[in-house]
């Protein structure tokens, strides 16, 4: 009995990644959770055979597969199709949010919990990849239309701990009497003390850095269902 348990177990964990939670409602895709690398296939998919899909939801997302962020950032850009972010899209997701022909924040979830978490690519060892750098820096160029500050773009996508990563809120939605919307967070800085020991940087905000396009708020077609 005990062998063929962990006969079970074994077998379950050599199972691929589901992906990410995708799902369609009027003319949005939604794509939540974390990016496992099979996501690419699946989109593609859902866009050819939904022509009336004009924007991606990226909702909740840690990252995770760098390559995909890249080819579904592309595969966005290359249809017009327009990006959302609902609550955090971090890391990879942060690709795929940059390839929308137009990007937004939304109202989903409060001020304080919607962001856009840039930093580098890492390996299994947590080190930046080689070229990893470079390659991402093109990407956010190309990807901003052109906004983007290279010097603090060249800060983030050189953070060594991959907890590290330079947050993006909505500027307006915050409601900070500083107007301070960007963090650079190290990584070694306590989560819940984020705005309290991260670097504020005062000079930029998503806007201005090209992150997003607009300042509208938008809202995701099944918000009325998020807790």
């Amino acid at each position: 009995m005990h062998t063929k348990a962990i006969t079970i177990v074994a077998a379950l964990l050599a199972l691929p990644a589901q992906g990410m939670e995708i799902h369609t409602c009027d003319t949005q895709v939604i794509l939540s959770g974390r990016v496992e690398g099979n996501e690419y296939r699946r989109v593609e998919e859902i866009l050819s055979k939904d022509p009336k899909i004009t924007t991606a939801v990226l909702r909740n997302s840690p990252g995770g597969d760098a390559d995909t962020g890249y080819r579904l950032g592309e595969l966005f850009r290359d249809k017009g199709i327009a990006t959302y972010v609902s609550g955090y899209c971090r890391s990879s997701c942060s690709r795929l949010f940059l390839g929308g022909k137009e990007r937004y924040f939304t109202e989903d979830y409060p001020a304080g919990n919607t962001h856009v978490g840039f930093h580098s690519n890492y390996g299994r060892d947590d080190q930046i990849v080689a070229g990893a750098p470079s390659q991402l820096k093109r990407f956010i160029e190309k990807h901003s239309d052109g906004k983007a500050d290279p010097e603090l773009v060249d800060r983030w996508v050189n953070l060594r701990d991959r907890k590290g990563f330079a947050y993006f809120y909505h500027p307006q939605a915050l409601k900070r009497k500083d107007g301070i919307s960007i963090l650079l967070c190290q990584g070694s800085e306590p989560g819940n003390q984020r705005w309290t020991q991260c670097e504020k940087i005062a000079k930029h905000d998503a806007l201005s850095m090209g992150v997003i396009t607009s300042l509208d708020l938008r809202r995701s077609c099944d918000a009325a269902t998020l807790q």
